[in-house]
């Protein structure tokens, strides 16, 4: 059974949408994603996690320990030229009273990329967003952790050896 996850949480995968595309069609096998010809591995995901259906992103979990959810998501267009920055903005659309905790652009599967912890507001619910989002080959991959921020912090170290060992195997636009 899928858990409920809250409309504030669906919104904001729903909005990562502006960037990626569809999850139609993707498969995960233990840590490995593929959509289509594109594959990339995630970090580790602890046993808690469960997996979520949302039809936005390529891959999502729910973290019953934090009330928080993960993601990833994709999409590929090598004329897609958009700034990191700007493309982290994207995925804030439609939270208010942002405040910016880190942003910083780091290593990350032989690329930068750009990571930004914000605390803000959805539809008036506080939430605390942790995200990275790096563009290689081709396409431009998000994750990201979105919590309570209440228990946010609980779940940012295991956020984190997810998103680091994010690592692309192959993309269709590597000719």
């Amino acid at each position: 059974m899928v858990p409920a996850v809250s409309r504030q949480v669906l919104v904001f995968l729903a909005v990562s949408l502006g960037i990626a595309c569809s999850g139609s069609g993707v498969r995960v096998q233990g840590n490995e994603v593929s959509a289509g010809t594109l594959r990339y591995a995630v970090g580790y995901v602890p046993a808690p996690w469960q997996r979520v259906e949302v039809e936005s992103n390529d891959v999502a979990w729910f973290d019953p320990d934090t009330h928080g959810t993960v993601y990833v998501d994709h999409t590929c267009d090598r004329a897609m030229d958009t700034p990191l920055p700007s493309l982290v903005q994207h995925l804030l659309i439609g939270f208010t009273q942002r405040e910016i905790v880190l942003e910083e652009t780091v290593p990350f599967d032989r690329r930068e990329a750009r990571h930004v912890v914000v605390n803000a507001r959805l539809d008036g619910v506080a939430r605390s967003l942790e995200l990275y989002v790096m563009k290689k080959d081709g396409c431009v991959y998000d994750l990201g952790f979105v919590a309570p921020p209440e228990r946010f912090a609980s779940g940012r170290l295991a956020f984190d050896a997810f998103a680091r060992g994010f690592r692309t195997v192959q993309s269709p636009l590597q000719q």
